[in-house]
């Protein structure tokens, strides 16, 4: 489970496996055997490539289904800059209605 969740984690953020291998300091075939199953990252790897991709260590090992904070970040990367502004501005708003 982890080589394919790896794999799709690293496709959405266009990373080729030689990309991460260099942004990791690892082998190419390292990676390759990440993603088949063949071999695991260890802690210390795999903590890098949560933080690297800001994903939990829990969807990653497929203790969970969902990464909350993942699904938002892709939810929001299909809003341009200026529809972002404009959520924040209203989230903004809403914080101040109800304080008011």
């Amino acid at each position: 489970m982890i080589g394919e969740r790896f794999s799709e984690v690293r496709k959405d953020h266009g990373d080729t496996q030689a990309t991460l291998a260099k942004k990791l300091k690892v082998s190419l075939p390292t990676v390759r055997a990440w993603e088949q199953g063949k071999s695991s990252p260890s802690h210390e790897m795999l903590v890098a490539i949560c933080n690297l991709y800001c994903v939990s260590a829990d969807y990653l090992l497929g203790l969970s289904d969902i990464d909350p904070a993942y699904v938002q970040r892709k939810r929001l990367e299909q809003f341009t800059k200026e529809e972002l502004t404009a959520l924040r501005d209203y989230e903004a708003y809403l914080i101040w209605k109800r304080r008011n």
